[in-house]
């Protein structure tokens, strides 16, 4: 099918790689891959207007997790800690000082772990609830709106974070162009993006027949899986879907130089509670199996976190 030329290298050629994959009021999106460059992105492609709307606080309150874990936010905030650290102890092998702005911060909770680490911080967030909770709960700076609208004054910072955030940005180039203007020289970006729907193992899974998974698995696992939908479709939240190669691609095409990639995956908290059949309990033990040869020798899996600085040009 020809579409859209691709944001990362112009091609216009795709094929349907999941078909109905989210739904807006009465219309279905699927995931389509460029021919290209590999790139996996939603088709058709949301108004702006409506990707920002999409953020309000329902979404903190329901879908923040896509289904990976079960609560709101805020109810979360106590499992994150653990993340949260992880990615600390990384940011501060690079950059143990400085000013750190968080794009996309939500409602501060790890902006705020960060602030009580020693950084100077600020915060973005296209929502008005979530920059409004984040000052109101934590006292944090956060300025909301998209970063392309705000004019941060350049070369200002020492680290730019955006967790789980770009899958969520309509122009990635000309985000991440902004990004590389607001840092300063050798300033230090960190992305944590989900590769899981690029990954060997989701491959793998769909090769299972979903009828052998029926009525053995849990069905919040198939759908936080992308493997079944039998509930109500999320909106189209995840704009575009990025494997390793997409983010070296895009980073490139910005001047930025990668430094360092650290693969993680995510075990989905439902799992660790109330499994009662034996699938779902295989299951659990096959997560935390697999996450630990992740940590262990670096695997692709759920997600990356790539880090980048921003070279003296």
């Amino acid at each position: 099918m020809r579409l859209h030329p691709c944001k990362l290298c112009g091609g216009g050629e795709y094929s349907l790689y999941l078909p109905k994959v989210y739904a807006l009021g009465d219309r279905t999106f699927d995931l389509v891959r460029c021919r290209g460059c590999g790139l996996v992105r939603v088709e058709p492609m949301p108004a702006l207007d409506e990707v920002r709307g999409l953020y309000h606080e329902g979404y903190f309150l329901r879908d923040f997790s896509c289904g990976v874990r079960a609560g709101t936010y805020l109810e979360t905030d106590a499992t994150r800690v653990e993340e949260y650290r992880e990615l600390l102890e990384v940011l501060r092998n690079y950059r143990p000082v400085g000013r750190f702005l968080e794009v996309g911060c939500a409602a501060g909770s790890f902006l705020n772990y960060v602030r009580r680490a020693g950084y100077e911080t600020e915060g973005v967030d296209v929502s008005p609830w979530a920059a409004a909770t984040a000052r109101e709960q934590f006292g944090l700076t956060v300025h909301t709106g998209r970063l392309m609208e705000l004019n941060l004054p350049e070369r200002q910072y020492d680290i730019v974070f955006l967790g789980d955030l770009l899958e969520h940005e309509p122009e990635p180039v000309e985000f991440l162009a902004e990004v590389k203007r607001v840092l300063k020289p050798y300033g230090l970006l960190a992305i944590k993006v989900p590769t899981y729907v690029n990954s060997f193992y989701y491959r793998t899974a769909r090769i299972i027949p979903i009828s052998w998974t029926m009525g053995r698995l849990d069905n919040r696992l198939l759908e936080a899986l992308k493997l079944s939908f039998t509930g109500p479709r999320l909106p189209p939240y995840h704009l575009y879907e990025y494997s390793n190669e997409n983010i070296r691609r895009l980073c490139g095409k910005i001047g930025l130089k990668i430094i360092d990639r650290r693969h993680s995956l995510l075990v989905p908290d439902f799992l660790a509670h109330g499994t009662t059949t034996g699938f779902n309990r295989t299951a659990h033990f096959g997560f935390r199996l697999l996450r630990g040869l992740v940590r262990s020798f670096n695997l692709p899996a759920g997600h990356v976190l790539v880090l980048a600085i921003r070279e003296n040009d």
